[in-house]
């Protein structure tokens, strides 16, 4: 059903690296809670089915094939629950692997894919190849759950002002962003995050870790963000699950408000088509 409002649900947990069995159950479990209470999608954090930090040999032995069994195990889920789900994995295509965000709907119906598309240093460049295009299909930049239009960005992109205004420029409502961020950069949860959606008046979904992976201390602060730059919801440092309401009323007051869109003089911006150093 087509509606002017959404409610969706976020999940921050702790990882459980190469784990696809446990994740699966996780979903399934979190999943219920969300649909339970009224929610129609839900989104993971970066890499949730695969885990992220884990070394090559192990992360390309576990990396999935985007229409393989698990997405199949997946689409279940979703048609069990009656809820759409967006999760994060490392992908096998062919044997180029990317780090990947999946979104599919409450029939189990995939309705995006996206690869990263800015890899965050040694980490990710070990580990992927990066994406070259902000769309999440071949030719569609944005999805679509239930008349709401969703771009996906992934950790690493929702700190370039670019993606986000593109994809706001192609009419997104809602961005979500699976994420691994690590201390010490909490300043992006707490303050890149609502500037963003703030300068693009658009809803933002930003499902990050907790606990740690290896070496790495997740920061948690997952948070699901309104058009006004103002939170609907903040996770601490522990597993939570973020329950918030979106609504396309809240985007046009908000651009009413401040014209962002309106007053845009795109000539003046063309050092923003040229390659820098």
């Amino acid at each position: 059903m087509i509606s002017d409002s959404m409610r969706i649900a976020l999940l921050q947990h702790t990882p459980v690296p190469a784990d696809i069995d446990a994740a699966l159950q996780r979903l399934d479990q979190y999943g219920q809670t969300a649909a339970s209470d009224g929610c129609e999608l839900l989104l993971v954090p970066e890499a949730s089915i695969t885990g992220y930090n884990i070394d090559k040999a192990l992360m390309q032995s576990v990396a999935l094939d985007a229409n393989g069994d698990t997405t199949a195990a997946i689409a279940n889920l979703c048609r069990k629950h009656n809820i759409a789900m967006a999760y994060g994995f490392a992908e096998n295509d062919n044997g180029s692997f990317y780090n990947c965000v999946q979104l599919m709907d409450r029939q189990g119906e995939i309705q995006g894919k996206y690869r990263k598309t800015h890899l965050w240093g040694s980490l990710d460049q070990a580990l992927f190849s990066a994406g070259e295009s902000l769309a999440c299909g071949s030719q569609n930049m944005l999805a679509e759950i239930n008349g709401f239009k969703i771009g996906l960005l992934i950790c690493y992109d929702i700190e370039f002002p670019e993606c986000v205004r593109e994809l706001a420029l192609h009419g997104a409502d809602l961005i979500l962003t699976p994420t691994g961020l690590m201390q010490p950069y909490r300043e992006v949860a707490e303050q890149v995050v609502p500037v963003r959606a703030y300068e693009s008046q658009l809803f933002i979904a930003y499902a990050n870790y907790c606990g740690s992976e290896r070496e790495l201390t997740y920061e948690g602060r997952s948070c699901i963000v309104g058009p006004d730059g103002k939170d609907l919801a903040r996770a601490q440092s522990d597993t939570t699950l973020l329950v918030a309401d979106i609504s396309k009323q809240a985007i046009a007051k908000q651009r009413q408000s401040l014209p962002y869109h309106r007053d845009r003089r795109p000539s003046l911006y063309r050092a923003l088509k040229k390659e820098t150093a």
